[in-house]
């Protein structure tokens, strides 16, 4: 089955007070509860960004095992396999007497009444011989499917063999036959099965159903494609041939008319766990997140004990805000699969959000002792570690996804910030260009090596980076704060007050873009603007405890 995670919440930061000099970098300290506190202190902070190596989405996304194709057990009654052909009743033996016959001769009274000496024998009708019957072709094809259904497959095939040799002609054995061969992973064989049905009965819905599940568990998209058309084509109350098509528009983006084959299917079975949980996912994929967390509910409440509708519940309340819901919802899957990694995944960027980093490590953990070439559970398990201080660890977890993952753009990034916050500039200059190379509009990339260029006092190089990640991204406001910073360094105040000014409207209350625009408008001689900006610094500042900064603004307002 294919695999697709979402993008994932990302634990940076970046600090650019302190001074005239270049930037200092700090990762942000993700908070933790009492018992939980990492040794070190956060700088700056940095509103999170999205994982390019991923969708848009901000939030975990864990893509659930597609439902188990429908073997063809799950179309016995309506295909009346076990009620067609039915062997006609055989003949009742003749009944034999309970007692012995005797075999004496019988002698015989002549009418004169004298005695004919000469016996007669009445001779026994001989004992019919045991009939063995041969068993039917529908006898042996039952007798398959029952051990089909036993998950005995090998054995279900001998019966099944049985019986196409009994009647070459029944298409039902074909198809079983298929069935058990796809589950044993012998595919061209099932492929083949499933043709021999077909060519039998070219209406054979069921057939092209799972032939078609088959072509999609290959990738084989077009044929898929063709076979649940065809299928519907000649049963078109066939539910499940409406979910896999739904399916396959939605992995080409093709999210609207998914849902429209998705609707079909919960109009034809209402009572259809899967139809509701996929509907939801196309949901979540519109963004429409309500509605989705409704379909993921009633798939649960048809099926109890659905990991996948669990886990992608919990991510859309994660996505909303939901957190303990979502908690609640990552744990339930856990419950009821110890060893499903997405749920560990996830569950760890609720952990995260509820500032609880060593839980969240712990479960990153477990999805590698489960299944340690999972790239991604590297990548933010590297994050963690930096925004904890053990940039060691990070970049030992970075190296891990690059090598699980070596076009992996975000691996690079990630990476590039440790090295700077080690101060190795030029593995980092390295490191960030990798990540341009792979992926040319990756905005926080430029960042990345803006802020390097200017570490290293290159600030041509820095203003255009930064210039480059806000023409790609245009709400990027550290972007615009650290180009700010640098005209600012280099003299060019004009340019470095619009930066800030363009921060400070856009009302993301930084106090850094505060502080940097009063000390700006006081080198433009605009000392009452620069006393007011830098009052609001100190009083932001004051307000989020950062008492170093706010005894910086109280320096620069005595010399103003």
């Amino acid at each position: 089955m294919k695999t697709n995670r979402f993008a994932l919440i990302l634990l940076s930061a970046i600090a650019f007070i302190g001074g005239n000099t270049t930037a200092s970098l700090a990762e942000e300290v993700v908070g933790t509860t009492a018992d939980e506190e990492f040794e070190t202190e956060a700088i700056f902070l940095e509103d999170l960004e999205s994982l390019p190596a991923e969708p848009t989405d901000t939030a975990p996304e864990a893509q659930p095992t597609f439902i188990e194709p429908v073997f063809p057990e799950d179309l016995l009654e309506e295909e009346g396999i076990l009620l067609e052909d039915e062997p006609a009743d055989s003949v009742d033996a003749v009944d034999t007497p309970d007692e012995p016959l005797d075999e004496s001769p019988t002698v015989i009274e002549t009418p004169d009444g004298s005695l004919d000496e000469t016996p007669t024998v009445i001779e026994t009708p001989e004992t019919p011989e045991e009939v063995v019957e041969t068993p039917s072709h529908i006898e042996r094809f039952r007798a398959g499917v029952d051990l089909y259904r036993e998950g005995n497959d090998q054995a279900a095939i001998t019966e099944f063999n049985a019986a196409i040799s009994i009647n070459p002609e029944y298409a039902p054995a074909y198809l079983f036959r298929g069935a058990a061969l796809a589950r044993l992973e012998e595919t061209t064989a099932a492929l083949n099965s499933y043709n021999q049905a077909i060519a039998i009965d070219i209406e054979y819905g069921a057939a092209y159903l799972n032939r078609g599940i088959l072509y999609y568990d290959l990738q084989n998209a077009e044929r898929a494609f063709a076979d649940f058309d065809r299928a519907i084509a000649v049963e078109p109350d066939l539910a499940t041939a409406y979910i896999y098509r739904g399916l396959l528009d939605s992995e080409r983006g093709n999210q609207d008319i998914a849902l429209e084959d998705l609707n079909e299917a919960v109009r034809l079975e209402p009572d259809n766990a899967f139809a509701y949980f996929h509907r939801g996912l196309i949901f979540k994929a519109l963004d429409n997140l309500e509605v989705a967390i409704s379909d993921f509910s009633q798939a649960i409440n048809l099926q109890e004990d659905y990991t996948e509708a669990f886990i992608n519940r919990g991510v859309t309340y994660y996505r909303l805000g939901a957190t303990n819901n979502a908690l609640a919802d990552f744990n339930q899957a856990i419950e009821l699969d110890e060893d499903n990694v997405e749920a560990y995944y996830n569950r760890s960027f609720a952990l995260m959000s509820q500032g609880r980093p060593r839980a969240a490590l712990a479960d990153l953990n477990q999805v590698l002792t489960l299944a340690p070439g999972y790239a991604n559970a590297y990548l933010i398990r590297g994050q963690v570690y930096a925004a904890a201080g053990n940039t060691t660890a990070a970049i030992s977890d970075f190296n891990r996804m690059l090598q699980l993952s070596p076009n992996s753009a975000e691996a690079y990034y990630r990476r590039g910030r440790a090295y700077l916050l080690i101060g190795d500039r030029q593995t980092a200059l390295n490191d960030f260009s990798a990540a341009l190379n792979l992926r040319p509009d990756h905005a926080p990339s430029y960042k990345g090596r803006g802020d390097t260029f200017a570490s290293l006092g290159n600030q041509a190089s820095a203003i255009g980076d930064y210039t480059t990640a806000i023409e790609l991204q245009p709400t990027y406001w550290e972007a615009y704060s650290e180009r700010g910073r640098t005209y600012y360094e280099a003299g060019n105040y004009q340019a470095a007050y619009a930066d800030f000014s363009k921060v400070i409207t856009a009302d993301v209350l930084a106090p850094d873009a505060f502080y940097y625009r009063g000390i700006t408008n006081a080198r433009l001689g605009n000392t009452v603007n620069a006393q007011a900006d830098l009052e609001q610094a100190g009083s932001l500042y004051l307000a989020n405890n950062e008492a170093e900064r706010y005894r910086i603004v109280l320096d620069a307002l005595k010399k103003l």
